[in-house]
């Protein structure tokens, strides 16, 4: 019973881990092709992208739904909703308790009704909602909204679009032709990793709330980067404890320039615990090159103490306890 009972706990952490690195962004990118006229929505993670999915709940009410979301400047009208407030987003999401893309057969088994848990794509109109743990939610609708035709009919600023969803290794991407968004191709983004929650019952509740805040790319949810072929050129890792979108004052570390030729500054916080945490740089065979305990407000670490031109991988460990509190992809050049 003693060895049955600590393999549980076992293969519970080992969960939570792989949870945690699927979800841990090191880098979020909008790229054009424009031979074709479209975008490339990609966020990478730590660990294996789409790989957890939610387990499911068994009914509508409290279904959990996993996403990787790309808050945006883009306007309602772009993407087919009304002249109406709120932040437009990409998510792709995944919830194995009901399918809301009613015209597309993403597992192709010719059941339409089947596809919830694959992970797939849709417009949001995201607001500020106070009453979820995550301070957002996807904006209701009344009864003058006007979704576009292919909205899977929930009382919601969605639509399930059908645009294409690609998973490997460590990315996940959504392509989507220029068309089908006005053929906007300047605007600001951001990257989120988020657990959001279904609510039928209580009518103080959204039906779609975000309640926990995996990761923001830019730490504060500031959409500062914009479409093109670059990576992050400042990496802002939050080792807060809060889950919330809505900090007001987050511990963070800010790591830049990236790439970086000569140097790679860290800027910690005014409220960062220095001595807490270390850093720790790894390549990509998984071989530390770089460690060291962060002391001091700011730090400087020649890339020269690092190794030659290529990407690694930026880790952010609270000593103690050996946690990752953020991971980014570093580039050197």
């Amino acid at each position: 019973m003693r060895t049955q009972f600590f393999t549980l706990v076992s293969a519970i952490i080992v969960s939570a881990t792989a949870l945690a690195q699927d979800f841990d962004i090191t880098d979020v990118y909008v790229k054009k092709d424009a031979q074709l006229n479209q975008l490339i929505f990609t966020i990478e993670v730590a660990g294996l992208a789409g790989d957890s999915v939610p387990t499911a709940a068994g009914s509508l009410d409290g279904a959990p739904v996993l996403g990787y979301i790309f808050p945006t400047t883009l306007t309602p009208e772009d993407v087919g909703f009304d002249n109406t407030s709120g932040i437009v987003a990409m998510a792709i999401t995944s919830h194995p308790d009901f399918d809301d893309t009613p015209l597309w057969d993403e597992n192709m088994d010719s059941n339409f009704d089947n596809d919830g848990v694959v992970w797939h794509s849709h417009w949001v109109l995201l607001e500020n909602n106070a009453s979820v743990p995550g301070g957002l939610a996807v904006k209701a609708t009344s009864g003058s909204t006007t979704l576009p035709p292919t909205n899977p009919g929930m009382p919601m600023y969605m639509d399930s679009p059908g645009f294409e969803v690609i998973w490997s290794g460590n990315k996940i991407s959504c392509v989507i032709p220029l068309y089908r968004m006005n053929n906007q191709d300047s605007f600001n983004y951001d990257g989120v990793t988020v657990k959001m929650q279904v609510n039928t019952s209580d009518p103080l509740l959204p039906m779609l709330g975000v309640y926990e805040v995996y990761e923001v790319a830019s730490g504060n949810l500031s959409l500062p980067y914009s479409v093109g072929n670059q990576s992050c050129d400042t990496l802002i890792i939050d080792v807060s404890s809060t889950s919330g979108l809505g900090l007001i004052n987050p511990e963070s570390i800010t790591i830049y320039p990236n790439p970086a030729s000569t140097e790679v500054h860290l800027d910690m916080s005014i409220g960062l615990n220095l001595g807490v945490y270390e850093i720790q740089i790894f390549d990509l065979s998984s071989s530390l090159v770089y460690q060291n305990t962060i002391n001091s407000s700011s730090m400087i670490i020649p890339v020269t103490n690092i190794g030659s031109s290529g990407t690694y991988i930026l880790n952010i460990i609270e000593t103690n306890s050996g946690e990752i509190k953020g991971a980014k992809k570093l580039i050197l050049n």
